[in-house]
Formats: structure tokens, C-alpha cells, sequence
């Protein structure tokens, strides 16, 4: 099985920017896919390379207008790029630094044919899936995720999430996202205040702090983690707005000791009821309520209605109690989620 899933993983990166995109969701779908699968898709990372810088420039123009009466200077080639777009340093002519965000040529056109492919072997794959005995609606998921993908090369659609964001947990403690320039910003460009850090993979390993830069405060580790932590309860349990994809690439470290979140084009929601769920499902698996706990599964539509849940308390309560057992300084998040991933996946 972990060869299998390597060859799947080196498959992928080598296809179309929405397969790589659909690899890199699929690393996080523990109930849909076993272990060995997961930790190779996390390695998944867009391996395209950047586009014409002389292409990026035309489509700044026809999008924003004239660029030297808006730039004192743009970089000439791009400070960072993806399947999906590519970065630009620049400065405007009132001497804002600012970061110019523009989508690849043709992006809407080979997404919209690796969905169609995806999308016919889904169909295939439901089929062979369902006489294995496992009941995944592959469809369903590749059209849920087409939605998604499409939101996020929309740039107007993203720029209305940083605002959103920048609105809702912007003054929280620590906590920072960059301004949009909504004269700026268009379907295909948008133009946000640049930010001054580091990326949280730039740390060593094992440094017990991230220095940034002159006159900047060291920020040790456990405070980013404590923000961090805060932050991402506020979005999932309080507002349901939350970043889908807050990865450390896609979280900067400023001189303040801020955390600034970035990237803001794949977010999603929760409702009212789902947040009720997660908080219901902490109480149970702190009490060890493992039937209660299957029940819930069961009710938020992670386990098919007519399947006993009987076995799947049982599995849950011999994964569990290993990691369960360690104190809270101790306890190890990610490995709770993998032993209920693994459970998932068995039941699913």
C-alpha cells in the first residue's frame, strides 16, 4: 500500500492543476482514504512552473489600465508562483508596497477539462468502490470540489473573503490579515498591502524562536501555537467562517510578532448545528462516550443511516483511550484525528 500510494502521489503532480488541487483536498480526507494515502498527498505541492512574465504584465494592463501611472515600480518577475497564479512585488505611485496577485492564462479552460476527466472517472470509480462494499459517492466529491476550485480563481470572490476575514479576526490579540485595494483587484489581478515577515516554514527546526528582522521581537514558538490555536477556534466554533487552508506557507510571522493569515482563496463555512456537533463530539470523546459519540457520526452524516454503530463505538473505544490517556500537555491532536480518521475510513 505505500508504494501504491507514492506512485499516486508522483501520478498527480505530473496532471493538470485542478487534479493537483484535488490530490492536495484528498490528503485531508481521512474517511475516504486510508493512512498510507494521506501522508503522501500532504507531500502534493503545485509543480508548475511560472508563467511569462511579459504575459503576467499584458494581463495586469487589461485588467487594471495603465500600470505606470499606478506603480512606482513592479517587480519583473515573480516572488512566488502556483498552478493557479503567481505573485508580483510592487509599489504604487504613493509609495505603498503592495503584493499583485495574477491568474494564469487559460487557468478556467484546463480546469474546467481536468474536472471533466476527474469527474468521468469518478463515475467509474463509485461503481468498482461499490462492489467492494464501501459506499462513497466519488461524484458527489469531485462536484463539491469543482465549486470550490472555481470560487477560488475567481480573484473577486477571494478579495471579498480577505475583507471578511480582515473584519472578523483582525483585531483579535496577535492576529493579522493584509487590506485589499479594491480599485485594484478585478476577477484575474488583485492587489493587497504586502506584508512584512516570515513564513513559519522558514524556521530551523528545533529554534525555540523566530527572529524577524531588524528591530523585530523574537516570538517563541508556543505563543504562535497558543494564537494560532485561539484564532482557529474563534473561526470554526464561534463565526463558522473559517481559512480551509491555513498550512505554514500560508502564515507569516511580521516584526510585530503578529500572525498574519494569507492566501484567502479557498475559505469555507459551518453552520450553526455543525458547530454544536464539534463541540458535542470534544464532550464525548473526553468522557469516553463512545456510543454516544458513533451516534453523533451517525447523525452528521459521516456514517450511513442503516449501519450498525454498535461495532464502530467498540473500534473507537479500542483506538482512542492510547491517546486519550496523555496529559493535556501531552496529548497529541493529530494523532486523535488519525486514530477517528482510520475509524472512519473502515466504517465509511
Amino acid at each position: 500500500r505505500p508504494r501504491r500510494a507514492v506512485e499516486l502521489t508522483q501520478l498527480l503532480s505530473s496532471l493538470g492543476p485542478a487534479i493537483i488541487k484535488a490530490g492536495q483536498a484528498l490528503s485531508s480526507r481521512s474517511d475516504l482514504l486510508p493512512k498510507e494515502y494521506l501522508v503522501e498527498l500532504q507531500k502534493l505541492q503545485d509543480q508548475v512552473p511560472p508563467f511569462p512574465d511579459e504575459t503576467a504584465f499584458e494581463i495586469m494592463s487589461s485588467e487594471l489600465g495603465n500600470l505606470s501611472a499606478i506603480f512606482r515600480s513592479i517587480g519583473p518577475t515573480p516572488v512566488a508562483a502556483a498552478s493557479l497564479g503567481q505573485v508580483y512585488r510592487g509599489q504604487l505611485a504613493d509609495g505603498r508596497d503592495v503584493a499583485v496577485k495574477v491568474q494564469r492564462p487559460g487557468c478556467e479552460e484546463t480546469i474546467a477539462l481536468d474536472l471533466h476527466i476527474l469527474r468521468a472517472y469518478s463515475s467509474a470509480l463509485t461503481s468498482v468502490i461499490s462492489l467492494l462494499g464501501r459506499e462513497i459517492d466519488l461524484v458527489n466529491v469531485i462536484d463539491d470540489f469543482g465549486n470550490l476550485i472555481y470560487a477560488e480563481i475567481d480573484y473577486s470572490v477571494e478579495a471579498a473573503n480577505a475583507r471578511r476575514f480582515r473584519e472578523l479576526y483582525g483585531n483579535l490579540p496577535n492576529v493579522s490579515a493584509p487590506a485589499v485595494f479594491e480599485s485594484l483587484s478585478t476577477s484575474r489581478v488583485m492587489t493587497m498591502e504586502w506584508v512584512y515577515g516570515c513564513r513559519l516554514t522558514d524556521a530551523a527546526d528545533g529554534r525555540a524562536a523566530w527572529p524577524i528582522g531588524p528591530g523585530g521581537v523574537e516570538v517563541p514558538p508556543a505563543a504562535l501555537v497558543d494564537t494560532l490555536v485561539q484564532c482557529s477556534l474563534r473561526q470554526i466554533l464561534d463565526v463558522g467562517f473559517f481559512h480551509a487552508d491555513p498550512h505554514a506557507g500560508n502564515l507569516l510571522v511580521t516584526k510585530e510578532g503578529e500572525l498574519t493569515y494569507i492566501d484567502f482563496g479557498m475559505m469555507s463555512t459551518l453552520a450553526p448545528e455543525q458547530r454544536y456537533g464539534i463541540i458535542e463530539a470534544v464532550v464525548h470523546i473526553v468522557n469516553r462516550d463512545f456510543m454516544a459519540l458513533a451516534a453523533l457520526y451517525q447523525r452528521l452524516g459521516f456514517v450511513p443511516a442503516e449501519v450498525d454503530t454498535a461495532p464502530i463505538a467498540s473500534a473507537l473505544e479500542a483506538a482512542l483511550p492510547d491517546v486519550l490517556n496523555a496529559s493535556v500537555s501531552q496529548l497529541n491532536f493529530k494523532s486523535v484525528v488519525d486514530k477517528l480518521g482510520d475509524v472512519m475510513y473502515k466504517y465509511r
